[in-house]
């Protein structure tokens, strides 16, 4: 153990600090971490300054300055995925709720910071909250610290083993360590050396992992996206010359994707608006257009159902090359705001000449537990046609990543206005095309026939449920010690 109260008294002294500079630094800090133009360093010290204004604070005022605080951040973070067509009251409807979710682990932390072993209440708290927000509500995986590593190929092959829960306890670890090195002036083992052997165990196995995943002589199969022309979201509804149009340029780009050998082809979400009149003559088109190219096609749709409220179906048809329906599906987590009927449905997968397929709809795969789902029925390869904005791009498809990480399959992500990537079980994305450049809007990839093994996807949330007996085991410590001191 190390003490540094000499040399602070000597110099700098952080208590003569103005607490409310502590609150400035943490929104900066906050608003440099997450989401788009984030830089990953920041997550490792953005909690801190939050942190030990805490520390420095009390009363009822003080908390509840840190609580607006703390939502002017991440109205900050969510401001900074805002752009057309998406509203700015977007900012509220998630900076709010994500801001409440994350209020706990602070200030339960503020109020035992000094007992024994208090150092993991903050993490553990943290990473329950976030499971209980993408688990139990609509706002999804948004806002996870994980994320914020999502440019970092290593540590994401962490979440093989423990999933988001187990990076997120790291960073948060990491985080309320730097915080108590700063307020107690000296370094223990918990707070110095073992954080920082567990990053330096997760950053070398990340490595080992993701190199031992080229060229290991996997089978592949040739799939492709096929980008759509229509820019529809809502009212008013395409004409239909319009829909016409679409048509003959998707089922055009499908016909040279299969040419050019793709043996299953995934458009975007919403890649056409086929009104309920004309469906079936529609869902016979596409059945035939598989059964043509010998192709098993994922073709997504969006049937209005009323106009007046807009309500619809955000749906796809997944055909096999025989030109039968295997299954329709209907997206199971719509955006909040989005009009979408919500599906309802067990998830399914199809065996396609011993590769197992499965599809979902763009948010729903913010959502662990359905790739959880699929996993559990074997799927090797998940297509998930997507639809998203300037702001969240490429955000949202390097989210998708850690699904693919996590439970072991490969993802497809054919994307409308955004990043179509395929990605790998390890994170990589073998192939990618923006909307936003100029292509044929055709991309091809060659992905493993078979999944992968993870730890996470047998042992599946444990660091959540351990983080829970944590929680019980400091409460029954801290009830025994109040009883002693009140026996004294």
């Amino acid at each position: 153990m190390k003490n540094f109260s000499s040399t602070t008294k000597q110099g700098f002294n952080i208590n003569k600090i103005n607490p409310l500079w502590f609150l400035a630094i943490g929104v900066a800090t906050m608003t440099l971490t997450h989401m788009t133009f984030s830089i990953e360093v920041m997550a490792w010290v953005s909690s801190v300054p939050f942190l030990i204004y805490l520390s420095f604070t009390k009363g009822w005022k003080s908390r509840l300055t840190f609580f607006l605080a703390l939502v002017l951040a991440w109205s900050f973070v969510v401001t900074k995925i805002i752009s057309d067509p998406i509203p700015l009251a977007m900012v509220i409807l998630y900076s709010i709720p994500i801001s409440i979710f994350h209020l706990p682990g602070y200030l339960i932390w503020s109020k035992f910071k000094n007992q024994k072993y208090a150092l993991f209440l903050f993490p553990a708290i943290m990473i329950i909250m976030e499971w209980i927000q993408y688990t139990f509500t609509p706002l999804a995986s948004w806002g996870v610290a994980a994320y914020t590593m999502h440019d970092n190929v290593s540590l994401i092959q962490t979440v093989s083993l423990f999933g988001m829960a187990g990076l997120s306890f790291l960073i948060y670890w990491v985080n309320v360590s730097i915080t108590n090195i700063i307020i107690k002036r000296k370094t223990a083992i918990s707070t110095f050396q073992l954080p920082l052997i567990m990053l330096f165990i997760f950053i070398f196995f990340g490595s080992i992992r993701y190199d031992m995943s080229k060229a290991n002589g996997s089978d592949t199969i040739t799939v492709a996206a096929v980008g759509t022309d229509s820019k529809a979201s809502g009212l008013p509804l395409p004409t239909g010359v319009r829909t016409e149009q679409t048509k003959t340029a998707l089922f055009k780009r499908t016909r040279t994707a299969a040419e050019g050998g793709a043996k299953i082809i995934s458009w975007n979400e919403a890649a056409i608006f086929i009104m309920p009149e004309v469906e079936k003559e529609w869902i016979n088109s596409i059945k035939e257009l598989a059964a043509e190219l010998n192709i098993t096609l994922v073709a997504s749709y969006v049937l209005p159902i009323s106009q007046s409220p807009l309500r619809y179906e955000n749906k796809y048809q997944f055909i096999d090359s025989s030109g039968n329906i295997i299954h329709t599906y209907l997206k199971h987590q719509p955006v909040p705001g989005e009009p979408a009927v919500q599906g309802k449905s067990p998830l399914k997968v199809a065996d396609i000449k011993g590769t197992k397929v499965a599809a979902a709809i763009c948010y729903d795969y913010d959502f662990p537990y359905l790739a959880k789902g699929y996993e559990e029925l074997g799927a090797d390869i998940v297509f998930v046609p997507s639809s998203d904005w300037r702001g969240i791009d490429p955000l949202h498809t390097e989210m998708a990543a850690f699904r693919a990480v996590e439970q072991g399959h490969s993802v497809l992500r054919s994307t409308r206005f955004g990043l179509s990537a395929a990605i790998t079980p390890y994170g990589e994305m073998v192939s990618q095309m923006s909307s936003f450049d100029k292509n044929d809007k055709i991309m091809y990839a060659t992905l493993p026939t078979k999944r992968v093994t993870t730890l996470y996807a047998i042992i599946k949330d444990v660091i959540v449920y351990l983080s829970f007996g944590f929680l019980v085991f400091f409460t029954i410590i801290s009830i025994r010690l109040k009883n002693t001191k009140h026996s004294i």
